[in-house]
């Protein structure tokens, strides 16, 4: 048996296209991919089925022999000879998706589904521990995280943000602000099994936004600390400008303080992109003092 992948060859110039394709276009640029494709043999076995588009996805489709079978890391190799071969950027700037299906004898064999938020070109490794002990504006929370490597780190320019790492239209902000009373975490995880609490808490948290959507929400902890974890949409003005935006947050309850772990930006392709490094970041943190004693 050999483990055979596909690459995909165009006899034209994908990038000619321009950077926002609408589903009409996605659809004319399957059927030139399938005039081109379509017959192709790849040797060993396998030829191009063809291609075809539904909505915002293109769909590879391909024939193989009854020796082929994917390997375990299939859809890694695809995604990287995307990215080779330049695709990637175009799929994931005009957030179109890509599905191979592989047919041995008129039978789905193998389907392996790409979104285009898969395919940025982004670094998710972290830089070393900074912390915030000492700072003036952390009103006394000790609090350590790892920052997105690469990313701008800035002092907060408002009252309660200590620092914020900033990458393009993106960032992620540490907030301090106090609480209105101590909150043992036993106490607070009680509290935030009440539904009523939780939902007036994100009604108010969101109420700077135009048209504010919750998208999720659930209870979670971040370094033993119990925590509200939540996702919102909605509309923000600047300076007569109207801007989309999604933010992921998580609010962290700290004694007599609230710690707000505040990551977002333009509510676009490159969000869905950027959360799985905004969690990676939220796992990072640390609160160095409840392991002195």
């Amino acid at each position: 048996m050999k483990f055979i992948l596909p690459v995909i060859l165009c006899c034209f110039n994908l990038l000619s296209y321009s950077q926002s394709l609408s589903e009409s276009d996605i659809k004319s640029l399957a059927q030139r991919i399938n005039k081109e494709l379509q017959g192709m043999d790849f040797g060993n076995g396998i030829t191009v089925k063809g291609c075809y588009a539904i909505g915002r996805t293109l769909v590879y489709q391909y024939h193989v022999n009854e020796d082929w079978y994917a390997p375990e890391n299939i859809k890694t190799d695809l995604i990287e000879n995307l990215k080779k071969s330049g695709y990637s950027e175009l799929y994931f700037n005009n957030n179109i998706n890509v599905e191979y299906q592989y047919f041995f004898e008129n039978r789905l064999r193998e389907q392996i589904s790409i979104k285009s938020y898969e395919l940025a070109n982004l670094n998710f490794d972290l830089g070393e521990y900074i912390s915030i002990d000492g700072h003036p504006k952390a009103k006394g929370v000790n609090l350590k995280l790892r920052p997105p490597m690469g990313w701008q780190i800035e002092e907060g320019d408002r009252p309660n943000i200590v620092q914020k790492f900033l990458f393009k239209n993106y960032n992620y902000m540490i907030i301090v602000k106090d609480n209105i009373m101590f909150f043992s975490r036993k106490e607070m995880s009680e509290l935030l099994s009440d539904d009523e609490y939780v939902n007036d808490f994100l009604s108010e948290v969101s109420s700077f936004l135009t048209n504010p959507q919750i998208l999720n929400h659930r209870i979670v902890s971040v370094d033993k600390y119990p925590s509200l974890e939540f996702t919102m949409k909605g509309e923000m003005e600047r300076l007569g400008i109207k801007m989309s935006i999604i933010q992921k947050c998580w609010v962290i309850f700290f004694e007599d303080k609230i710690v707000y772990l505040q990551s977002g930006g333009l509510a676009n392709n490159e969000f869905a992109a950027l959360e799985k490094l905004y969690d990676l970041v939220t796992n990072s943190v640390i609160f160095p003092e409840q392991y002195d004693y």
